[in-house]
């Protein structure tokens, strides 16, 4: 059995953060705010010895994670992108304002927010929910999603050795997804990761149907 510590790192503050947009692979770039985050996350794992460097190929963890990685004390090596690892995407609501958007989606199942719809059913048919009221269908439905999260652990496990750590810049919902999933210990829910916070999972090869077995550790630490 191959065990893995990864570190889930959000990205720092964006515009479309600020603006309240919703932002799956559509890109703003960081904030002040958000290179300020970066450096002090940096800060605070500058003495962790990572065995390997990944972010999302999306500008934003790019750039968070190039910030986090300069002050450690054992690598400042270059992330390995990993479009697995990328937000969800939005389809035809990506930069659109986020309550509105989530009002669209959740009113034909009797809801208003996309936190109702996991509440009361998951976390996969709140991705099914947009992508129905998506008009191009864009949208990435719960079961596109999850395997795609899937595909991405199993490429982390693939790459690396037993009992490496490894540090992975990627963004808020899909870190929120692995806790719903693989952390039912916490409440994803009503607490958003925050920008530059750190989710730890533990990350096992298994004879089962994923591949791997998961646990969430550690969530939102700032």
């Amino acid at each position: 059995m191959k065990t893995l510590t990864v570190d889930l790192v959000r990205h720092g503050q964006t515009l479309f953060n600020i603006l309240d947009c919703l932002q799956g692979w559509s890109d703003s770039p960081l904030s002040a705010a958000g290179l300020q985050t970066a450096d002090e996350t940096g800060q605070r794992l500058k003495n962790v010895h990572y065995d390997h460097y990944y972010s999302s190929d999306l500008k934003r963890a790019i750039d968070t994670a190039h910030h986090v990685i300069a002050p450690n004390q054992f690598s400042q090596a270059e992330p390995t992108q990993l479009q697995d690892v990328r937000e969800v995407y939005f389809g035809s609501f990506e930069g659109a304002d986020n309550t509105a958007s989530w009002l669209t989606a959740a009113k034909p199942l009797g809801f208003k927010t996309q936190a109702e719809i996991i509440a009361h059913g998951s976390f996969s048919l709140a991705r099914d929910a947009m992508h129905a009221a998506d008009p191009l269908h864009l949208s990435e439905d719960g079961q596109t999603f999850e395997a795609r999260v899937d595909r991405g652990l199993r490429i982390l496990l693939d790459q690396n050795q037993d009992g490496q750590r490894l540090l992975v810049v990627t963004h808020g919902t899909y870190i929120r997804s692995l806790v719903l999933r693989f952390g039912p210990q916490f409440d994803p829910l009503t607490v958003f990761p925050g920008n530059g916070s750190v989710t730890t999972l533990t990350l096992q090869t298994a004879d089962n149907a994923a591949g791997f077995h998961a646990e969430v550790t550690a969530y939102n630490q700032l």
